[in-house]
């Protein structure tokens, strides 16, 4: 079943699936939160307010195992930290991970508690700063849970290596398909993730730099309630460099903004985790990096409900900033020339 395909899935039908795996209220009403890369609804109790929230998985992007290693991550997390997450709610035969069957098809979902914020989109000016540090502080924590967890690495989870973000068969689409690009931002990028590529060669994968990373930090999946912070989806999370969920949290933004973002997120970072200065030299390139790999995945999600915000000027300054970036690698810049010779 396509993306576009499950959109049209009927209420009622799927209603009556979860009435059969969760002990829920016929009273329950549902109704569509997010259409992205999964089908997120709201569950209902009237008079009440949303209790849960349920994620439907597009068929053929995790298996079974795939999924159950990200929730089992979760619980680690929620009793080993005090990261705030939405907790994971068990079907009536106690399994995380069910198979609601309707419409003529199966398919994976699993239900959250319903946890209540406002996104980072609203925020400016020093409360945005303020909430990065705090997110800072947050990413730290899942790093060294991560590291020291012997589990993590047991976990069945694809990977965000080089080639799964950047490649022709990127994980999230390749973004030379990108067809509004110009000739001038599509060579800019080529020419970033070639750089990108020669400096993660040298950077290398070691255990204090590469690991279980969430992926996806980005101000969609952070909800604030006052003072608290709420990480959500962790569809994506898998094998890759830590520095590039620091990277996700600061994908929308560009310019001063984009500065001050990076060291309030670095100034809560270090409070728990100190980087190294190799690591903070190769910060600006999975920034550069993520931002090319936002564009592959715009390019194969047309039909995504969060493309439609995606601004024409997010190609430009992404392009204004690949150009810096390979402006300060001119030494890796000309090597890729003189081997493409």
């Amino acid at each position: 079943m396509a993306g576009s395909d499950m959109k049209n899935l009927s209420m009622e039908n799927l209603k009556e699936a979860l009435l059969q795996l969760y002990d829920f209220s016929g009273e329950m009403d549902i109704y569509l939160l997010k259409y992205s890369e999964n089908l997120t609804y709201a569950l209902e109790v009237p008079g009440n307010g949303p209790q849960y929230v349920l994620r439907l998985y597009r068929p053929g992007y995790h298996d079974r195992e795939e999924l159950l290693g990200e929730l089992l991550w979760l619980r680690q997390l929620s009793g080993d930290t005090q990261i705030k997450l939405a907790a994971v709610v068990p079907g009536n035969n106690g399994e995380l991970i069910q198979t609601l069957y309707m419409d003529g098809c199966s398919l994976f979902g699993a239900v959250f508690e319903y946890v209540s914020g406002d996104i980072l989109r609203n925020l400016t000016g020093q409360q945005l700063y303020k909430y990065m540090e705090k997110i800072g502080e947050i990413t730290a924590v899942l790093h060294d849970h991560v590291i020291q967890w012997p589990g993590a690495r047991h976990l069945k989870r694809f990977t965000w290596d080089f080639f799964d973000l950047t490649g022709p068969d990127a994980r999230w689409g390749d973004y030379t398909r990108m067809m509004t690009l110009t000739p001038g931002q599509r060579s800019v990028y080529g020419h970033a993730v070639a750089v990108a590529q020669k400096r993660l060669e040298v950077y290398g994968k070691g255990p204090d730099r590469y690991g279980l990373i969430h992926s996806d930090l980005n101000i969609n999946n952070i909800l604030v309630n006052g003072d608290d912070i709420y990480v959500l989806d962790f569809d994506d999370c898998g094998f890759g460099w830590f520095l590039y969920d620091l990277s996700t949290s600061v994908l929308e933004y560009f310019d001063d903004v984009l500065h001050d973002c990076v060291e309030a997120l670095l100034k809560g970072y270090e409070r728990y985790r100190p980087l190294k200065k190799e690591d903070r030299e190769e910060l600006e390139t999975f920034i550069v990096l993520r931002k090319i790999v936002r564009v592959g995945w715009i390019a194969t999600h047309w039909d995504n409900d969060t493309v439609r915000g995606v601004k024409a000027s997010y190609y430009v300054k992404t392009a204004a900033l690949a150009a810096a970036y390979c402006e300060k690698n001119l030494e890796l810049f000309e090597m890729r020339d003189e081997d493409a010779v």
